[in-house]
């Protein structure tokens, strides 16, 4: 594939592109695709609604050409409100949302605020389309987009995949410090230090949308694509050379899927020249003793990985997680041996999932004994295998309705099952009880009770506790931005209301 080459010289004006955004932790995505849009020419910049009294008057302030928003399905409801204000309030501007929602379900142009849909990787798209606009150029054919123009919509294809990373620039991670909450020490876990040292994952889980995303790109590219290990370093030094970091996350799907010669140059070069601690994400099934040893050298602090489901049925069947029990007692042994914190994902609420088989999930944390216990309800959404099993055995509505809500995967579930109330409380207290080491007959009682208000302060404290546990460096920041979280950024609900 040809390189994607930015014409600096070519004439045209800038655009002023302001990414909106509800909540206070920071979009890998708007930092790759201010980068490339700035290398381009164009300004750009961002506006939290969590941090706004009025953030309409907030965007409109910036005079912006271009509102950009990048969303997830669960991120719909807050664009749905914000988007018809933002038409009336900013006039000619051309409104445009990527991400994970529009990539699967290109079909939310037909909002009636929105101009464009970007779907897919926008890093040469999303530039193309603002120099495009700049110079009155076609927009309307522009690979990656679909657009409305002239009363129709034009639906074009995606270009290939982008094959040597190392061509993109490092992520624009000054425009998040605008707002002063980004710019101490820290802060890390707000998420604007993240790095990625590739794209792609090969698992077919079902409750992810990597499975459709590789169909969507079948034929124009490599799937797993890594940066080379020079071009990763370069970039974590000069995260640690501006002074601002305590903590490294890198969050690739599963970092450790990489070939073992990677890895190996990779502990190698960070031990020698970063030395910050830093968490990955990894499947169970990819540690053994002599990575887990170089990772720990190399200055690894914790290791975040999927159990999702104690049930084998549930969690191989109906999720197609594909690992078995044996590999995540085995990976949660080596970590606990070399000493290396680790986190596991997990969620209840599982189509064909019953109180007992929810049970299994904390009966398996609870044996090996993870520092911090994620737990989700299971939202099943548009561009997923397990959203298309649901809807055919009728556990979620006909329609996308039930999964546009807006509702958090922390909060509420869409699915029409049994015993569902007992889950969501389970759901909520499973740090808690795994921290406590509860017998599970008295979690079985717990779960019972009519108490959600506690149940929700509980898994509250637990999720800063976790938080601390994984992301090492000062419990105090953790706990302020916590706190700051639930009590003021959040301020804005869940379905996108003041």
């Amino acid at each position: 594939m040809t390189p994607f080459v930015i014409h600096k010289d070519k004439p045209h004006s800038s655009i002023r592109v302001v990414f909106v955004q509800k909540d206070v932790f920071a979009k890998p995505a708007v930092m790759a695709l201010s980068a490339m849009a700035k290398q381009a020419g164009h300004r750009c910049f961002v506006v939290i609604a969590d941090l706004e009294n009025d953030p309409v008057r907030a965007v409109a302030m910036l005079k912006p050409q271009v509102i950009a928003f990048s969303i997830t399905t669960a991120e719909l409801a807050f664009m749905r409100t914000q988007g018809p204000t933002l038409r009336a309030a900013c006039g000619d501007a051309v409104m445009i949302c990527g991400g994970p929602h529009p990539t699967f379900y290109p079909e939310v142009i037909d909002e009636p605020y929105l101009d464009a849909v970007c779907r897919g990787e926008g890093d040469e798209a999303f530039p193309e389309f603002l120099n495009a606009l700049a110079s009155a150029g076609d927009t309307a054919h522009l690979p990656n987009f679909w657009v409305k123009k002239d009363g129709r919509v034009y639906d074009n294809v995606v270009r290939p995949l982008i094959d040597d990373l190392d061509h993109l620039p490092f992520y624009d991670r000054d425009i998040y410090t605008r707002y002063g909450l980004y710019a101490k020490k820290g802060r890390d876990i707000l998420y604007h230090r993240v790095v990625m040292a590739g794209r792609g994952c090969p698992k077919a889980c079902a409750f992810c949308f990597n499975q459709n995303y590789n169909r969507l790109y079948k034929g124009k590219g490599r799937v797993v694509r890594r940066r080379s290990v020079p071009h990763l370093i370069a970039e974590l030094r000069v995260l640690k050379q501006s002074g601002k970091v305590r903590f490294i996350t890198l969050d690739d799907d599963s970092f450790t899927l990489a070939p073992r010669s990677w890895l190996v140059e990779f502990c190698s070069s960070y031990e020698r020249a970063v030395g910050l601690p830093f968490k990955i994400n990894s499947t169970a099934d990819a540690l053994d003793e002599d990575l887990v040893k170089r990772l720990k050298r190399a200055g690894c602090h914790a290791v975040k990985m999927g159990l999702e489901s104690g049930n084998e049925r549930v969690r191989n069947l109906i999720l197609s997680k594909n690992l078995s029990e044996a590999d995540i007692v085995a990976a949660a042994g080596l970590l606990k041996k070399h000493g290396i914190r680790f986190q596991t994902f997990n969620m209840v609420c599982c189509p064909e999932e019953n109180m007992n088989m929810a049970l299994e999930t904390y009966a398996l944390n609870r044996r090996i004994r993870p520092d911090f216990v994620w737990c989700s309800l299971l939202n099943p959404y548009p561009g997923t295998a397990i959203f298309d099993f649901c809807k055919q055995k009728g556990w979620i509505s006909s329609s996308l309705h039930a999964c546009e809500t807006g509702s958090s995967y922390f909060t509420d579930s869409p699915l029409l099952i049994p015993e569902k109330q007992a889950m969501v409380h389970l759901q909520k207290l499973m740090n808690a009880a795994v921290i406590l080491n509860l017998p599970e007959r008295v979690l079985r009682v717990l779960v019972r009770l009519p108490l959600p208000f506690l149940y929700r302060l509980i898994f509250g404290a637990g999720m800063t506790f976790g938080l601390c546990r994984i992301n090492k460096g000062s419990w105090r920041d953790v706990i302020v931005l916590s706190f700051r979280y639930f009590f003021r950024y959040n301020r804005v609900e869940e379905d996108g209301k003041p």
